[in-house]
């Protein structure tokens, strides 16, 4: 069935003497500007910038589950107000030790998981910050939602774990753009990427790598609306059975196609049958079981 989700990263500018109290105070400002334009227009999950802990936060000042401070209240407060699901940038106390990490707050406020920054720099090692254990995927009312921050998309070896995780969306919080590594990581972990970034853009891409919208320090907030209800698959032995499809489910259906990857996303946009139902009616291969055949008749030719 269709799963429709709005979803918004909030763009970020690192003010200057980012240590001083009036940098601290700007970064507050940012974030009731962008919560403000996003109150009542019904988004359902929000991404912010990694900015947010690097700027306001100091392993000193970090916050934990069970005595949440300022910064993670506003998160709490903003999910609760708008009944959405926040994905929050935050320094995390735990056990003695601090992460760098992305907290994911529920409709009524309430705490649904985290993401703890798996590839610490050099610099974070030395404040004293912990590096958390690898991939999650957290379980939300948006779909499921997995995690990375800034240094972390040069690790080839978390969008692997993430692959055999099958998050629906992966949310970037980061103080660096990424370049060319958001559409990797997007096309790699066969979801949709919302990106809360710095000074560049903080944009929004398809499972295909494909760019869907973006925000610059004009625009403060991406925007996109997405369809979780997909199926990714091969053109090869899939492609001549579109056709049908579309005479019999016509606009229910969507079917994009990327020729430059020899792919296509299959969205489905009916509210009485999913994308699953017509792979199966229709015996489509989806794109990681046709990988695998093709390892498995390779392996065997090799003898």
């Amino acid at each position: 069935m269709s799963r429709i989700v709005d979803v918004a990263g909030v763009h970020f500018q690192i003010p200057p003497r980012r240590e001083s109290l009036e940098a601290k105070e700007n970064v507050w400002e940012q974030w009731r500007e962008a919560a403000s334009r996003l109150d009542g227009t019904g988004v359902d999950l929000v991404v912010t910038c990694e900015g947010m802990e690097s700027v306001l936060q100091t392993v000193e000042t970090a916050e934990s589950l069970e005595n949440p401070g300022r910064l993670m209240q506003s998160y709490m407060d903003f999910a609760r107000r708008n009944r959405c699901v926040v994905a929050g940038s935050i320094k995390l106390a735990e056990g003695g030790h601090v992460y760098n990490a992305l907290v994911y707050i529920g409709q009524e406020g309430e705490y649904l998981g985290d993401y703890r920054k798996s590839f610490l720099t050099y610099r974070e090692v030395e404040m004293g910050l912990t590096p958390g254990k690898g991939a999650v995927v957290v379980e939300t009312p948006v779909g499921r939602l997995g995690g990375a921050i800034c240094y972390d998309l040069n690790f080839y070896e978390l969008w692997a774990e993430y692959r055999a995780l099958n998050p629906d969306i992966m949310l970037f919080s980061s103080m660096y753009h990424g370049g060319l590594m958001e559409a990797a990581w997007a096309y790699q972990c066969r979801c949709f990427f919302v990106a809360a970034c710095k000074d560049n853009t903080s944009d929004i891409l398809d499972p295909l790598g494909r760019f869907l919208t973006n925000a610059s320090f004009h625009t403060l907030i991406s925007f996109a609306r997405i369809n979780l209800d997909r199926t990714m698959m091969h053109l090869d032995r899939n492609m001549e059975k579109f056709p049908a499809i579309r005479r019999k489910y016509g606009k229910g259906v969507r079917i994009d196609t990327a020729p430059d990857l020899g792919v296509a996303l299959l969205y489905c946009e009916r509210t009485d049958l999913s994308a699953a139902d017509i792979v199966q009616e229709f015996e489509l291969i989806p794109l990681d079981v046709l990988f695998e055949q093709s390892r498995t008749q390779n392996r065997e030719c090799r003898g």
